[in-house]
């Protein structure tokens, strides 16, 4: 190598190690813990999704309001109504403490009674 190639490397050499000691003295950030609030939970940010073109140009109909599909009152019931009951469900609720109060045996007897009813 040239001495113009060595006299380089030794200035750069010499830079990483002032970046590297400078690194050193900084003392680390500071972070405060905040007391924890069972109160406050951290949710995910919400987030905008935007159309490919592709896809709208298939379905034009999908920039409209995409999640409420406007059915009449006739078309409605036909689509709750074609769907199967189902007589498979057998539900024996767990039985109810013995020191439960009047109320609460009442208030679960009545669901019971709805769940049945729900089910026929």
């Amino acid at each position: 190598m040239n001495e113009a190639t060595l006299q380089r490397i030794e200035e750069l050499t010499e830079k990483v190690n002032q970046l590297l000691l400078a690194r050193e003295t900084v003392p680390a950030p500071v972070t405060v813990t905040e007391p924890e609030d069972e109160f406050i939970t951290t949710r995910a940010p919400a987030s905008e999704l935007k159309i490919y073109p592709m896809l709208k140009d298939a379905l034009p109909s999908i920039e409209e309001d995409f999640f409420r599909i406007q059915l009449t009152e006739e078309e409605r019931k036909d689509a709750i109504y074609s769907c199967p009951r189902s007589s498979f469900m057998n539900y024996l609720p767990p039985p109810l403490n013995e020191s439960a109060s009047t109320a609460v045996k009442k208030a679960d007897s009545t669901l019971h009674g709805i769940q049945m009813y729900l089910n026929y």
